[in-house]
């Protein structure tokens, strides 16, 4: 194999395979990334066995080939190089990488032993606007488990029905939900989960793409292509809980504030709570909230501000956490806080953007 390529191009490219690196010692192959040259351009992958990366960019090709190699050492020394073009020369399984002002030999293993990335080719889901998706998958991501004891929860829900792509998380305490309108029918419906963790990565991918992202799906394994790179990974076996069970049909009382201001408000709480579980307390009375919190050790805190109120008056209990992660993803200057007693599942969502909704439990606690 003997290529040359624009430094800044592998730099991109390789940072977008370091991100799933295994470090699983018992198989020192998945430290690697694999290099090899595919039809005139350079392709780069990696895999941890449960996804895998697979990106390509231009390089002029003198000889083909392909060899793994330690994906730290290769990162490292790309995006400190900073002449513009880089050579690789592999002899053996050493790759040789060549600029102006520098030189380095890295150790391969053979790409022979690099795990087979599966493909898919001819099951194509559906397209999506890329600006929008990454947007949706940062305000919901936060809501999954991380706890593996029920690996359904892990995930993403990826639900596609009636001309709508449904993407939900749960961790049993809290529920996002977005709903993205479909620009051209799918090619059928479909409930799968996506790990989290793909989704992460896949996030990281898009925020430089330029072109629609393509989605396949075929038996076990969903595909995500966007401009030179796939995202091919597992999905999770399992149902994902039936969670509009729990999401409130109706509400009693609605509590309109602004966003900024009741997350600093419980933010504030917060501190004071560090040691009460983050336990706090709302209390929405006439056109005013205070939001309470009160530590044996470090003293209490209680914050007004403004709202305006329909229904009932209530004081309920919450996680400040919680409530937290969901205002910190709300870009709207005001919020609706939809509430059917001091036991029951509550509703947060921005004032306008109706395909976004997020559900918290409150905390019993005694009076």
């Amino acid at each position: 194999m003997k290529l040359s390529c624009n430094q800044e191009k592998l730099n991109k490219s390789l940072n977008i395979v370091n991100k799933i690196i295994g470090n699983k010692g018992t198989l020192p192959i998945l430290n690697n990334i694999l290099l090899s040259t595919d039809n005139g351009r350079l392709k780069l992958a990696s895999t941890d066995l449960e996804i895998g990366i697979t990106t390509w960019i231009g390089a002029k090709i003198d000889s083909e080939g392909s060899i793994t190699v330690p994906a730290k050492v290769m990162t490292d020394f790309v995006s400190t190089n900073d002449d513009e073009k880089i050579d690789l020369v592999l002899k053996d399984t050493t790759l040789e990488l060549i600029s102006t002002k520098y030189n380095a030999r890295i150790k391969g293993i053979e790409s022979s032993e690099f795990p087979l990335i599966p493909e898919i080719k001819n099951s194509k889901l559906l397209t999506l606007d890329v600006k929008n998706f990454q947007d949706v998958i940062k305000k919901i991501l936060f809501a999954c488990a991380i706890d593996e004891t029920r690996p359904v929860l892990t995930g993403v829900l990826f639900k596609v029905k009636k001309g709508e792509l449904v993407l939900a998380a749960t961790d049993s305490y809290r529920l996002a939900e977005a709903t993205i309108k479909l620009e051209s029918k799918a090619d059928r419906e479909i409930d799968v989960i996506v790990p989290s963790r793909t989704m992460l990565e896949l996030s990281r991918v898009l925020s430089g793409a330029t072109k629609s992202l393509d989605v396949y799906l075929e038996e076990n394994q969903i595909l995500f292509s966007v401009d030179d790179t796939q995202i091919i990974s597992r999905l999770i076996e399992g149902s994902f809980p039936d969670y509009t069970q729990i999401i409130p049909k109706e509400h009693n009382a609605n509590y309109k504030l602004l966003t900024n201001e009741l997350s600093k408000a419980i933010k504030m709480a917060s501190f004071f709570a560090r040691e009460s579980a983050n336990n706090i307390k709302l209390n929405f009375s006439e056109n005013s909230l205070k939001v309470i919190a009160v530590s044996p050790q470090l003293g209490d805190n209680i914050t007004t501000i403004n709202m305006e109120k329909s229904g009932e008056d209530l004081e309920i209990a919450f996680n400040a956490k919680f409530v937290l992660d969901i205002l910190g993803v709300i870009e709207e200057s005001s919020v609706n806080i939809e509430a059917n007693g001091k036991l029951q599942p509550v509703i947060i969502k921005p004032e306008k953007n109706t395909k976004l909704l997020y559900v918290v439990m409150p905390l019993r606690v005694n009076e």
